[in-house]
This record gives structure tokens, C-alpha cells and sequence, in this order.
């Protein structure tokens, strides 16, 4: 079976640039929810950056199926319609802020 691993969280007090919105939202997925509360910060991707990124930080780890997963946080790259509160996507902040020369992304799996 999985063994935890500690997962690095973000600390907001640690950003220059990171912003509170004071706005919290349940997000439901399909083993459970949490509680996010909204902020904004400067999102980079290699060369991409993002001023004022809106993104959720949980309040709690809910313990599936994050618990065991080998990552520390989600980057949603989901339609705008689908984004919890209407928040601006990161693939809409690239965008806007012509960070991307066509509007694609692409996802590389491996082992």
C-alpha cells in the first residue's frame, strides 16, 4: 500500500505578490470536497508568467484521494464555465496576458 508523503504547501505569508480575496467556496469532486479560500498570485511556467493568477488554497487535506498522491497541489485547467466561482483559468491568464501565442496546451504522461 501507498506509504504518505509530506506534501509541500504553500505559504501565502511567504509571496510578496500573493493577494487574499476573502472568498471561500466548497469544491465537490468525486470522492468528497473541501474548502477553498480564493487569492491571487504570480503564477510561473518556465517562461510564462502570470500577474495576479486567481487560485484556491484548501483548508484542510481531505484524505482521499490527495492523502497518498505523489503531487502537493492542482493546477485546473478546465473550461471557464467549469472553474469554482468563475475564477480566471491559468490557460485564461496566459492568454489575456499574451503569454501564449495560440490558445493550446498539451499534457505528456509517462511512467
Amino acid at each position: 500500500s501507498p506509504s504518505p508523503v509530506n506534501h509541500a504547501k504553500f505559504q501565502p505569508s511567504a509571496s510578496a505578490t500573493f493577494t487574499p480575496r476573502d472568498q471561500s467556496y466548497n469544491v465537490s469532486y468525486g470522492s468528497g470536497s473541501v474548502t477553498i479560500v480564493l487569492g491571487s498570485d504570480t503564477l510561473r511556467i518556465q517562461s510564462i508568467t502570470v500577474r495576479e493568477q486567481e487560485l484556491g488554497l484548501s483548508q484542510e487535506e481531505p484524505t482521499q484521494p490527495f492523502y497518498f498522491a505523489a503531487f502537493d497541489g492542482i493546477l485546473g485547467m478546465a473550461f471557464p464555465s467549469l472553474a469554482v466561482g468563475g475564477t480566471a483559468t491559468a490557460l485564461g491568464g496566459m492568454l489575456e496576458q499574451n503569454q501564449l501565442a495560440e490558445p493550446l496546451f498539451s499534457f505528456y504522461f509517462s511512467r
